[in-house]
C-alpha cells in the first residue's frame, strides 16, 4: 500500500524498501511549503506510489540521499523520481530548492518539476523567471507543442485539448538552450496571457518540468499525467548509463546515505 512517511525534516521519507519491482515509482517529494503540497501526496498516492516528503529547510544531500535507489529498483529498472512541489515566491528565495535542482540534473536524477520547482528547473538551466502576472484559480486551454505531442509523456492526451490549472505570477516566455518547450498558452495579451511556457523537457537529463497544477481539479488529465510522467521518468535513467549528461550543472560530491528517520 502506498504510504507518506513521516521524517525529522517535518514530513519526510522512511528509508523503506521502495515500491516493488513491476510497481510504480517511488516519489521522493520536496515540500517547498505549499497548500497544494499533500494534494500531490495524495494523487501519487492514488496511483500506488510510495511518497517520501521532505521539507525544503534540510539539506540538499539529506534528500540526494533518500534518492538512492535501493536493490529491488535497481533490477527493476526504475529509480526514484524527485517531486519538486509548488510553493510561494522565487525559486531562489526557497531553502535548499536551488541547489537540489543543481545537484539532481548533474546526476541525472529523474525529476519532475511543478511549478515553483518547474522555475527551479529553469533558473538552473540558465533561464530567467520573472514576474508574468498575476493568475490564481485559473482554468486555461493552452497549446502542445509539436515536440509536446511527440513526447512519450503527453501521448496519453491522444490529441485531446490540455485544460490545465493556473496558480502563479511568476513564468518565462523564453526557455534557456538545455529545454524543450512542451506546451505553452494562447489566449490573450496582457498579463498571464499568451506565449507563457506551461511544459518544458530536459534535452539530456531525466527531467520535466510543468507550470500548471496537475493535482488540481481544474487539470482534469492532471492523474494520467502525472502517472505517465512518474513512470517515464522512472524509467528514463536507465537508457542514461554512464554519469552525468551534457549541457548540465557539475555534480555536487557524493556524501554519506543518511537514515531519513
Amino acid at each position: 500500500m502506498a504510504r507518506a512517511a513521516a521524517t525529522a525534516g517535518g514530513t519526510g521519507g522512511s528509508g523503506g524498501a521502495g515500491a516493488a519491482p513491476g510497481g510504480p515509482a517511488r516519489v521522493v517529494l520536496l515540500d517547498n511549503r505549499d497548500s497544494f503540497v499533500y494534494n500531490l501526496v495524495d494523487q501519487f498516492a492514488s496511483l500506488g506510489a510510495d511518497i517520501e516528503v521532505y521539507r525544503n529547510h534540510v539539506s540538499p544531500e539529506r534528500v540526494l540521499a533518500a534518492l538512492e535507489p535501493t536493490s529491488a529498483e535497481l533490477a527493476a529498472g526504475k529509480h526514484p523520481v524527485l517531486c519538486l512541489s509548488p510553493g510561494p515566491g522565487h525559486p531562489r528565495t526557497s531553502g535548499c530548492l536551488m541547489d537540489l535542482v543543481e545537484a539532481g540534473l548533474g546526476r541525472a536524477i529523474p525529476m519532475l518539476g511543478i511549478c515553483l520547482g518547474f522555475q527551479a528547473m529553469v533558473e538552473a538551466c540558465g533561464g530567467t523567471i520573472a514576474p508574468v502576472g498575476p493568475v490564481h484559480g485559473r482554468s486555461d486551454r493552452v497549446e502542445v507543442t509539436a515536440q509536446g505531442r511527440a513526447d512519450a509523456a503527453l501521448a496519453v492526451l491522444d490529441g485531446a485539448p490540455l485544460d490545465v490549472a493556473r496558480y502563479h505570477s511568476l513564468g518565462t516566455r523564453a526557455l534557456p538552450e538545455d529545454l524543450i518547450c512542451l506546451a505553452r498558452t494562447t489566449g490573450g495579451t496582457g498579463e498571464g496571457g499568451a506565449g507563457i511556457v506551461m511544459a518544458a523537457r530536459h534535452r539530456s537529463a531525466p527531467a520535466v518540468g510543468l507550470q500548471f497544477h496537475p493535482e488540481s481539479i481544474l487539470t482534469p488529465q492532471g492523474p494520467a499525467l502525472l502517472r505517465a510522467l512518474t513512470a517515464d521518468l522512472a524509467a528514463a535513467r536507465a537508457a542514461r548509463p554512464g554519469g552525468p549528461p551534457p549541457h548540465s550543472p557539475a555534480p555536487s560530491p557524493r556524501t554519506t546515505k543518511e537514515t531519513a528517520r
